[in-house]
């Protein structure tokens, strides 16, 4: 069974493990979707990028969704997965983010997620694992067309961390919909993307490797909202409206091949240890 935990718990060699894995994924892993035109990293972004409507669109959206959860759970987790067959190393897991700056909760720094971007270079991240100064982490899918070729990051320049004040707000609502995924999608999750800004504000984000902390810390949060309501449906769409539990999650286009040869509904995905995976609290 897999032990995500916050990144500030995990060893120096944990970290290194974890960076040298996203990096094996990026140069050294050929794509499924696109072979020799990009990584197997590339496809996570060219799948979310889809998902956002952008480029060849799933269908069924899983943005301002009842899906978005689920759905997500699966992206990252076949990250996860990929991270540890590229390294040829399961103890590799997903760490992740709390949104917090102060002292060990910082990401951002020189040896692991990087700092933020140069002005002077359109807001380039120049330092760090995941630079073109220290390694080979090449931009190779965008929005539109072909942009920078490294991470942007403008932290600050946009929005607002959240607050654990409103982390407990939302873990107080419900339904799970409307409820805590409406709230949450848009006060916790919605406003990381903008206060990162760079690859972290389009629809590509998945560019910037911090997009799978965040991801996880709301996959957290998922469980624990759950722990704290047992009476109330993990999962639900509106009152009215058709249920979703068996609702197949897409990751592809029906143009497109699959990423990934295992299919997910809903309910597979309600219970983590069903997926091989929990973590250190909830």
């Amino acid at each position: 069974m897999d032990i995500r935990r916050n990144h500030r718990d995990m060893t120096p060699q944990q970290k290194s493990s974890f960076i040298e894995a996203i990096l094996i994924l990026k140069n050294n892993v050929d794509s499924v979707l696109r072979p020799g035109q990009q990584s197997r990293y590339d496809d996570f972004v060219q799948i979310h990028k889809n998902s956002m409507g952008r480029g060849n669109p799933l269908v069924p959206n899983p943005h301002q969704s009842p899906l978005f959860y689920p759905w997500h759970r699966i992206l990252i987790r076949q990250f996860e997965l990929a991270l540890q067959s590229a390294a040829n190393d399961r103890n590799i897991t997903l760490p992740y983010w709390n949104w917090q700056l102060s002292g060990a909760d910082n990401p951002f720094t020189s040896n692991f997620m990087g700092s933020n971007g140069d002005s002077l270079q359109e807001q380039r991240v120049t330092s760090g694992p995941f630079s073109r100064e220290q390694s080979q982490f090449v931009v190779n899918v965008w929005d539109e067309g072909i942009g920078n070729s490294g991470i942007l990051r403008n932290l600050g320049a946009a929005g607002a961390l959240p607050t654990p004040l409103q982390v407990i707000a939302a873990l107080n609502r419900t339904p799970y919909w409307p409820g805590w995924e409406n709230f949450s999608e848009s006060e916790l999750h919605n406003p990381v993307h903008a206060w990162m800004g760079g690859s972290m504000a389009q629809a590509t984000s998945p560019n910037d490797p911090i997009f799978f902390l965040h991801h996880c810390y709301l996959d957290l949060l998922w469980e624990r909202w759950k722990h704290q309501h047992p009476t109330t449906p993990g999962f639900a769409s509106a009152a009215g409206l058709p249920d979703m539990s068996d609702t197949l999650l897409v990751f592809h286009p029906v143009n497109e091949p699959p990423p990934w040869a295992q299919t997910y509904t809903v309910q597979q995905t309600l219970y983590t240890t069903e997926l091989d995976y929990h973590y250190d609290e909830v």
